[in-house]
């Protein structure tokens, strides 16, 4: 059975930066007028207009809109999309061992006009399997892991948060 209270938001952030996910995972919001989440919410709005759009199952997953049969997963750009595919693989996993539901997805990089097929193997959900144990560990520790720097801390909406000593330090 999966865990009950790892949304998609916080499965996503997991695969990007685990400190991330307990931080949205023990309910402490991000900066909500960073840039990058309002490009991210514009692209979300105003791309796929004339289809069906969000559908929340069970509180945990927020599917953007279906196409062709297949559950669909919007993103502003391709900049992570190693982990897009297993956050929609995420929800194939859960559709199918919670719901009994099969599909298939497709991520959808509308600024960049490209589609990605996306199929839950029993590869992918041994993957998704071994996430969720990994990421179990991680996320009910008292404790978030500590700020590890990457290449995406630049743009993240926790910036300030993770690294408030270091700028600190850098203004004195």
């Amino acid at each position: 059975m999966i865990e009950k209270r790892i949304n998609a938001t916080v499965f996503y952030s997991y695969q990007i930066c685990p400190r991330e996910a307990w931080l949205y995972f023990h309910h402490i919001s991000s900066d909500r007028e960073n840039s990058y989440l309002a490009l991210g919410r514009l692209t979300h709005e105003t791309s796929y207009q004339r289809h069906r759009k969000e559908i929340f199952v069970d509180q945990l997953l927020k599917i953007d809109l279906f196409q062709d049969n297949l559950v669909a997963e919007v993103k502003k750009s391709s900049r992570h999309e190693e982990a897009a595919e297993l956050q929609l693989c995420y929800y194939l996993y859960y559709l199918k061992h919670e719901k009994g539901l099969e599909f298939e997805g497709v991520l959808l990089f509308p600024k960049e006009r490209k589609r990605k097929r996306v199929v839950l193997t029993p590869e992918k959900e041994s993957t998704i399997e071994e996430l969720l144990r990994k990421m179990q560990a991680v996320l009910l520790a008292d404790k978030p892991p500590p700020p590890k720097k990457t290449k995406f801390c630049r743009s993240c909406a926790f910036r300030d948060f993770c690294w408030a000593e270091e700028q600190e330090g850098e203004m004195q």
